[in-house]
């Protein structure tokens, strides 16, 4: 079996299995699970779902042993990753609830196994981000029929979800992939208007103004900050890092943007929440509370909480979230993986800018979300779309992976143009028809910056 036909996926066993297994994922957290309870904790099916998949996953990565890509888990993202997983591991024997940590933290792994460890494989991903851009068209379309048929809540529209911001994060991440799609010919493009449109009335149905905001932030940006990466040379991960740093000298730069955007800098009442959380990370700074032991466990500390933050579910910001429950330590694991993950989004654009600026889109938009949400780490479809987004980020940057555009290119010109005599191999021939057509180097995929 040449590299070509390992790329696109050919001679593995159940590699349709394994290329749709992350896009039914996300259909299974977006489609199923909210009708099957609460969190779907007292439902055989939600029980059985992740462990039934991941040994499915896990049986079909033993037959297929010899095609693994370890240089996948050994890329920095993934690295990183599995290292903030391993150490909230540890953290479980401290965590205020070891029992719920321990069944979260195991949850988590088994999200890893479904969504990440197929990319280990040489799998088809041609279709993946139409096959998740379908699923969240289907969520739009039956979002649509109940806010069409029940009534909004007292602050905004949920939709079929339990509250109104987890319908407006649908109709934002629906936007995004839905400006991917527009770009795209037929009834892609057609499927990507409805979607658009859908996405846009649910957004203001639900009354999320924040996310709306963020959303049409993220869109333009990312287009700017690829083109700032293409005549510098930088990756995303530089830019938005200069942008991370600079902020650190504006006092309250999120509660500033917040007066101006909306004439509200409490953020609705943020800002006493992380007065509090920061009060509670300050008693356990390093190594935190516990992975996922301090929200919905019996007798929590967050109980001690002034009025209205007492009866929060979240603290309302990613970031504070990792300090919260894994300590500096964790969070400092974690910025590592997110970092990494944006630096590799140069190697997408070198072969696929309109992929990467759909990616970076969604990374941009999760960093920028979880300044005012808590999105990372949860049995959320934004959680697992932004893992899918970073395992085929990881795919790109590796040697192994499908052929790209003008190495394509350079092998057809090899055979349309056989040698003359013995005056050299038809390789030669076709690299330098490749030059004198002007092609640029970037799209070689030059090594980055380290």
């Amino acid at each position: 079996m040449n590299r070509e036909q390992q790329s696109n996926g050919t001679g593995l066993l159940g590699a349709t299995v394994l290329a749709i297994m992350p896009v039914f994922a996300i259909f299974y957290v977006l489609l199923i699970l909210p009708f099957v309870g609460a969190d779907g904790k007292d439902r055989a099916e939600n029980i059985l779902f992740w462990p039934v998949v991941a040994g499915l996953i896990l049986t079909l990565l033993l037959l297929n042993w010899s095609q693994i890509n370890f240089k996948f888990f050994r890329s920095l993202p993934i690295l990183s990753l599995i290292a903030y997983l391993l150490f909230a591991a540890a953290s479980v024997t401290w965590a205020y609830n070891p029992e719920l940590s321990f069944n979260r933290l195991l949850l988590q792994v088994l999200v890893f196994i479904v969504v990440v460890v197929p990319y280990a494989l040489p799998i088809r991903t041609k279709h993946t981000m139409q096959g998740v851009h379908i699923c969240y068209t289907i969520a739009l379309a039956v979002s649509a029929v109940y806010v069409l048929t029940t009534p909004p809540s007292p602050i905004g529209h949920p939709g079929y979800f339990t509250h109104k911001q987890e319908l407006g994060l649908l109709g934002a991440i629906g936007i995004i992939l839905s400006c991917h799609e527009l770009l795209h010919r037929g009834s892609r493009r057609l499927v990507g208007l409805i979607a658009m449109g859908l996405g846009f009335w649910l957004v203001f149905e639900s009354q999320s103004k924040s996310v709306l905001a963020l959303s049409l932030i993220a869109i333009p940006c990312s287009w700017l900050i690829l083109v700032v990466c293409k005549k510098t040379r930088l990756t995303p991960a530089y830019i938005i890092a200069a942008f991370v740093v600079a902020s650190m000298f504006v006092s309250s730069p999120i509660e500033r943007l917040g007066y101006r955007l909306y004439g509200d800098a409490t953020l609705t009442g943020r800002t006493g929440i992380w007065g509090f959380i920061e009060y509670q990370i300050s008693h356990k700074p390093w190594f935190g509370w516990g992975f996922h032991s301090y929200y919905f466990v019996p007798n929590s500390p967050h109980e001690s909480a002034p009025g209205y933050i007492r009866e929060m579910p979240s603290s309302h910001s990613g970031y504070l979230e990792l300090r919260l429950e894994t300590g500096r330590i964790g969070y400092w694991i974690f910025m590592v993986f997110i970092y990494a993950s944006l630096h590799l989004l140069e190697y997408v654009r070198r072969i696929d800018p309109v992929r990467a600026w759909c990616y970076l889109s969604i990374q941009l938009f999760a960093v920028l979300i979880n300044l005012l949400d808590s999105n990372w780490l949860g049995l959320s479809h934004f959680w697992l779309l932004y893992l899918i987004v970073v395992a085929e980020s990881v795919r790109y940057s590796l040697p192994t992976r499908a052929l790209r555009p003008t190495q394509a290119a350079i092998q057809g010109a090899t055979k349309s143009f056989p040698s003359v005599g013995a005056s050299g191999p038809p390789r030669a021939t076709a690299l330098e028809l490749s030059k004198r057509r002007g092609k640029d180097v970037d799209n070689q995929g030059a090594a980055l910056p380290r």
